[in-house]
């Protein structure tokens, strides 16, 4: 007997905002300058509808927020499977981050070297070798958010007032 597993996904609230920060107060003004009714515009915004690379493609275009195509990537299967994220931390917060990973970085480059020596990673050295790469997770995803905050970082645009005009 198979039972139907029903899982609540959380809607990719980055699409709405990213909507806002663009200057479209509602889906039917977004949808002047993207190519899809204010109907899947919608059903996109509440994740009824699976999004495709060049849907997250489309929408960073048309709303000038290249921030969707990380987000995207880390709410995609490829980039659930290999651990892709895209945290919001405050400028501030990721900039220690970085700073202090890199600190350590050096005896983390030092021990990889180690190991590489005689291009085998034997038995003794597994536990150093997957601590490492925890680190370069963990580095990669600081420097991930860095990027975040560059890509995301403008003024919001004023509402739209529903003209029908085309933005440029």
């Amino acid at each position: 007997m198979r039972v139907a597993i029903t899982a609540t996904k959380k809607p990719p609230a980055y699409l709405r905002e990213a909507r806002m920060r663009a200057g479209f107060v509602s889906r039917g003004t977004a949808s002047t300058v993207v190519p899809f009714s204010p109907e899947t515009i919608g059903r996109h915004e509440r994740g009824d509808v699976e999004m495709e690379p060049e849907d997250a493609l489309v929408y960073a275009e048309c709303y000038q927020s290249p921030d969707i195509l990380p987000r995207y990537c880390a709410t995609c299967p490829v980039g659930r499977a290999i651990g892709r994220t895209a945290t919001d931390r405050p400028l501030a917060h990721a900039t220690l981050r970085v700073r202090r990973l890199i600190e350590d970085g050096q005896d983390v480059a030092d021990r990889l070297e180690e190991i590489a020596f005689d291009g085998v990673i034997d038995a003794s050295e597994r536990t150093d070798f997957m601590e490492a790469l925890d680190f370069l997770r963990k580095l990669e995803e600081s420097i991930n958010d860095i990027i975040l905050i560059g890509l995301g970082k403008e003024k919001a645009a004023p509402g739209a007032t529903g003209s029908g005009q085309a933005r440029k």
